[in-house]
């Protein structure tokens, strides 16, 4: 279905998926210790007992205050989405996603991949959607809340749309994130990307899921990689991240234009969609 983003679990609550929300507010910039790995393997959980540190359940707190604070930024995000054949096999598909942002009010994501290229883009007034592949290539717009914050809200209750990366923002703000988790461990430390990163292993309702932090003054995710184990053959979703902290935007970076012959189409929820005809939203 066109303009669809993954959607990927890791809450109770359906409106929140893995989905990129950004948000306005105050500079709130922690540093975290550097953690030290485990003596040995016995400071592991015995299988069958969960475990709930509260050291990791803190590394996420810190890590969201972090990207709150960023007012500007760029990041590349490497990723392999697992689809589950009728054969109950899992095949990867894999896309590339250049997200740039410009708080308050300025958002473009642009994802490659499967023969198509998808992307988002907010100005602050207006936001489009558009995809191009196999030489056809279709838009939509509609007027935008005036801050990134307002309007990741809004699509995501008209149009079911959402991005990457939601719960790494969001977690800490409501008091019952933490409830979810049913066992928080800190795993110890790895190099990911040239970067040593502390990597963290959650568990929640039918899924798992692992993050790696960048340590040091500026916690960034490293990796994500998050398992439906409601399904037999346990489909991943994993992200690789490289940050661009100060970044240059080239004018028009935050404006959509839309190219000669392009078809503009009424911007509308998964359920109001005819079948057969595309919608701006729904899921992959």
């Amino acid at each position: 279905m066109l303009f669809s983003f993954s959607r990927r679990k890791i809450r109770r609550d359906p409106p929140r998926g893995v989905r990129l929300i950004l948000l306005t507010g105050a500079l709130l910039v922690a540093t975290p210790v550097l953690a030290q790995a485990p003596e040995s393997d016995s400071t592991l959980p015995v299988q069958g007992m969960p475990e709930m540190q509260q050291g990791a359940v803190d590394a996420l707190s810190t890590m969201s205050r972090y990207l709150r604070s960023l007012k500007r930024f760029q990041v590349h995000a490497d990723t392999v989405t697992d689809a589950v054949l009728s054969t109950g096999q899992n095949v990867g598909f894999l896309h590339q996603t250049a997200l740039s942002v410009q708080r308050p009010d300025k958002v473009r994501a642009v994802v490659t991949g499967q023969a198509r290229n998808r992307g988002f883009v907010y100005d602050g007034k207006t936001f489009t959607l558009y995809q191009e592949s196999q030489g056809k290539r279709y838009f939509s717009q509609a007027s935008a809340p005036p801050t990134i914050d307002a309007l990741i809200r809004d699509i995501d209750e008209k149009y079911q749309i959402g991005m990457p990366l939601a719960d790494l923002f969001y977690w800490g703000m409501d008091p019952d994130d933490a409830s979810q988790l049913r066992s928080a461990l800190f795993i110890g430390l790895d190099r990911v990307g040239g970067e040593w990163c502390n990597h963290y292993a959650f568990q929640q309702p039918d899924v798992d899921w692992e993050l790696w932090i960048r340590v040091g003054s500026r916690p960034l995710p490293c990796r994500f990689v998050i398992t439906d184990t409601s399904q037999p053959s346990r489909p991943r979703h994993s992200v690789n991240y490289r940050w661009d902290l100060n970044p240059t935007f080239p004018s028009g970076t935050f404006t959509y234009k839309a190219p000669a012959g392009a078809q503009r189409i009424e911007m509308r929820p998964p359920s109001a969609a005819m079948d057969g005809a595309p919608a701006a939203g729904g899921q992959q």
